[in-house]
């Protein structure tokens, strides 16, 4: 036996003496403590991982070392151990089991490094075992070779790894008598890195000259084989890169007779497998001997799919610790997570960012930026690698050639930094393929994904604008984008991220008022809500709580989504802000959310901290808020209150209103609409209608365009509450105006609003059609209004929407629909412990009796 294989043998006992059928580094301390147990001789951890090769050895192993190792395992020493190895050689085993012997043990250590190497714990990934019944077929049929080739990151190594377990390793292993040899980057570079080839280590090895010299021993003498050899070779990419390594490969190719019994697979990279392919095709042999699989793609040149959902799902529960299900990832992330790699990318986020969750769409981008930050950014080279890449970049923006460009195209760029291109390459950030389609086959470059390539782009556009945030910065991706959506969503999200993360908050009003669509507007409504929150908790972040201001505030009054995320944002924000002013306005806007979720207990505790600045609230506010927010919460708790004294002070408001001199619209504040929304609903929970409608026609007098804001939920709220309240004066036909003039402006696809606003306006219908005696139609919409409000836990406003429903239903006399109607009330407020205030209900004077009885029922009830 030569030394290597003494020592592998020494491996394999102090594994088997340690109770390991695998090793990983985190053993290596506890084999250190078993062998200082056993020997009372000190041998390092860190020389125990050079010794299973975790370690560069730059030096053979002392023989301190080794005597240890032999003692530990039973031998007096060193040379004992060797001295008793090479008496039980060929004579006690066959050739085929001395084989066997020694590719067991490279095998061994092979898997070990791929499963050290694996981006998420080995135990984690997906077994992918759609491809097992491929590889059967491949191995009971006379096929000589197989690849498993793929774009980098799509997880091939881990599919072989689980493979070799599968059906030769694991201990009911399918062909556990076959030989498997396992060969990977790693002992590929240390051969070669000793000064030897290939050729060279085989024959040291396996006593054959090459695999053509066995391939021919065994077919002389075939009553020595007793099985199959299996070789598995992996992660040789960039060798074959390089011209020599690739022709010597080629012949290595050409050299394979046609056999029985060796099967051969590459785990090949498909621009490694593009350079390949015509050396197969040019050989009949080799063309007939090779096994594309079931799940060869022609035009990908692989075959090896995306993950599919449930095998995300299965590592993510593995990772989480926890049964991870769909409804727990944003669709985006679930999709992203498709290719292997960006779980590896996740992985090692969390475990240096804890503060994102799957269910957060912002983690797609922070996965995109935490990557090339290391990749590229602070990688040798990140200079030439930068460049290369906005060029690419620059010709697949130009020429809108399906996110791809012809390699001739940049040719010049390549040649400048050939060896930031090769890493660029190896390092899986764009790969290279051919295109089979045109008349010549055409090498052309792309980003590995189109979310790299988004981000490029987008950093192409900060370039453009010298790093600045502006209106212009919005217009570009505004036009720039209009006819591929998905892509200028994804760019909308870099550039609210690049605003929020460099305190840029006043830009972002930008998307609101410039003609984005609806849907746009509330995504990046919800996504400044995630990313705000996340700068917000990180310890050196430019958005903190020192530099949080109005401009935030003007954004948070501007949607009034009412969704979770939003109601989490404020009150996040509210207590974190150092800024008192800006504080006291997030807990007004707080109040209005507990006021429509029928809070008591949390609008309680907010109004104390409101009521300790009540001074500055008077400063602030056209009208002190908390005066208002008094009333209703005086309302929800059954309190009596005095209402004079308020009249008062909202008549003296109207007045000083409407004495103003007409004002543009950008003169609107965000304290002028937090307190006229207060004073609305105020007086309409009042029933002073007369004073609601001169209260709107006062802000119309000093805001005369305001009905025709668009980037403003404010605008729409302000025309269902002038609906409303025409319906209360019984002026019909202004109401159906106002029906015709929302549905229009909500029909243009460039108008603001939110579902809160479609609930409101569906209440604001239902009450319509009560009052013009269109019951069915009114029972329609209360049921449209209910199915939005229940999604979205708009929970004053099922109550209003169940009370339109009731009163459309008795008109109709359906005794028994009413009946089911008031029990669902009751159920509601019962399941949710609220009260039924008297601002929840829209409808004519003639319900107030029944509405009446109900409330004094619930109130039976809850004592």
């Amino acid at each position: 036996m030569n030394v290597n294989e003494l020592l592998n043998e020494l491996r394999k006992f102090v594994l088997i003496k340690s109770g390991l059928r695998n090793i990983d580094p985190a053993h290596c301390k506890i084999i250190s403590e078993y062998v200082f147990q056993e020997t009372k001789n000190y041998v390092s951890e860190t020389t125990i991982k050079r010794f299973f090769g975790f370690a560069n050895t730059q030096h053979k192993f002392s023989l301190f070392t080794l005597n240890s190792l032999s003692q530990y395992i039973g031998y007096n020493d060193w040379d004992l151990f060797c001295k008793d190895k090479e008496n039980k050689t060929t004579e006690v085993q066959s050739i085929w089991q001395d084989l066997k012997l020694k590719a067991q043990v490279i095998t061994e250590v092979s898997l070990i490094a791929k499963k050290n190497n694996s981006g998420v714990p080995f135990k984690a990934t997906a077994n992918r075992s759609f491809f097992y019944p491929d590889f059967d077929y491949f191995f009971k049929n006379n096929y000589q070779f197989a690849t498993v080739s793929a774009q980098p990151g799509q997880g091939k190594s881990i599919l072989l790894a689980h493979l070799v377990e599968y059906f030769f390793v694991s201990e009911n292993a399918i062909y556990k008598n076959d030989i498997v040899l396992l060969i990977n980057s790693t002992r590929i570079n240390s051969i070669i890195a000793n000064g030897m080839t290939l050729k060279d280590w085989f024959l040291k090895e396996f006593k054959f000259g090459s695999l053509s010299e066995m391939i021919m021993y065994f077919k002389k003498n075939p009553d020595k084989r007793e099985g199959r050899f299996v070789l598995i070779v992996d992660g040789i990419d960039e060798r074959l890169s390089k011209s020599e390594y690739f022709k010597t490969f080629i012949d290595f190719l050409y050299s394979i007779e046609e056999n029985s019994f060796l099967k051969i697979i590459f785990g090949l990279r498909t621009n490694s497998w593009i350079n390949l392919q015509p050396a197969i095709s040019g050989s009949a042999f080799l063309s007939k001997a090779w096994y594309t699989g079931l799940f060869y793609d022609e035009e990908k040149l692989s075959n090896l799919p995306a993950l599919n959902e449930e095998e995300v799902l299965f590592t993510l529960s593995h990772i989480e610790n926890k049964a991870v299900t769909k409804a727990d990832i944003s669709p985006t992330l679930l999709n992203q997570f498709k290719t292997p790699f960006w779980i590896q990318v996740y992985f090692k986020l969390k475990d240096e960012n804890n503060l994102l969750d799957l269910s957060n769409p912002l983690l797609c981008y922070e996965l995109i930026n935490y990557f090339l930050e290391r990749r590229v950014f602070l990688a040798k080279k990140s200079t030439e690698k930068i460049f290369l890449l906005k060029k690419i970049g620059d010709c697949i923006s130009e020429r809108n050639n399906k996110l791809r460009v012809a390699k001739e195209k940049i040719l010049n760029y390549i040649n400048c930094y050939p060896e930031a291109y090769e890493e660029l390459l190896h390092s899986g950030i764009i790969i290279e393929e051919k295109r089979f389609t045109t008349s010549i086959p055409t090498e052309v470059v792309r980003f590995i994904n189109n979310e790299i390539y988004t981000y490029f782009l987008f950093i192409q556009i900060t370039e453009k604008f010298e790093y600045k945030s502006c209106k212009g910065f919005f217009e570009h991706i505004l036009t720039s984008f209009a006819k591929q959506p998905l892509l200028r969503a994804h760019i909308l999200n870099w550039a609210i991220r690049f605003c929020i993360t460099r305190n840029e908050i006043a830009e972002l009003k930008n998307i609101f008022k410039l003609p984005f669509t609806n849907q746009e507007k509330n995504e990046s409504f919800d996504f400044i809500c995630y990313i705000s929150r996340h700068e917000l908790a990180k310890p050196n972040g430019t958005f903190n709580k020192q530099t949080i201001g109005i401009d935030f505030i003007d954004i948070m009054a501007t949607g009034r989504t009412m969704s979770s995320l939003y109601k989490e944002t404020v009150k996040i924000i509210s207590e974190n802000v150092l800024n008192e002013d800006v504080q006291m306005m997030l807990h007004i806007i707080e109040c209005n959310i507990y006021l429509i979720d029928v809070d008591k207990i949390s609008l309680q505790n907010t109004m104390h901290l409101l009521k300790r600045n009540y001074k500055r609230l008077g400063e602030l506010f056209p009208i002190n808020p908390y005066d208002l927010i008094l009333y209703f919460y005086n309302n929800l708790v059954s309190k009596p209150n005095e209402s004079k004294t308020l009249e008062d002070k909202i008549i003296k408001l109207c007045q000083e209103i409407d004495r103003s001199a007409p004002k543009k619209n950008e003169e609107l504040t965000t304290e002028e609409v937090l307190c006229y929304r207060l004073v609305l609903i105020t007086l309409f929970s009042q029933k002073n209608y007369a004073e609601c409608h001169r209260f709107i026609m006062a802000i119309l007098n000093k805001y005369p365009n305001i009905f025709y804001i668009r980037h403003s939920v404010f605008s729409p709220f302000l025309l269902l509450h002038l609906g409303q309240t025409y319906l209360k004066l019984n002026y019909l036909k202004k109401a159906q105006r106002i029906i015709q003039f929302v549905d229009k402006i909500i029909d243009s696809e460039y108008t603001y609003y939110t579902n809160f606003i479609l609930t409101g306006f569906n209440i604001f219908k239902s009450t319509f059609y009560n009052c013009i005696h269109n019951y069915e139609q009114a029972i329609i919409e209360a049921d449209l209004g209910l199915a939005i409000a229940e999604k979205h836990d708009f929970k004053m406003f099922e109550i209003s929407l169940i009370l339109s429903k009731i009163d459309a239903l008795k008109h109709c006399e359906a005794s028994e629909e009413v009946s089911t109607a008031i029990k669902d009330l009751l159920t509601f407020l019962t399941v949710h412990k609220i009260p039924m205030p008297e601002y929840s209900n829209l409808n004519g004077g003639e319900f107030e009796d029944t509405f009446k009885i109900l409330k004094s029922y619930r109130k039976h009830q809850s004592a």
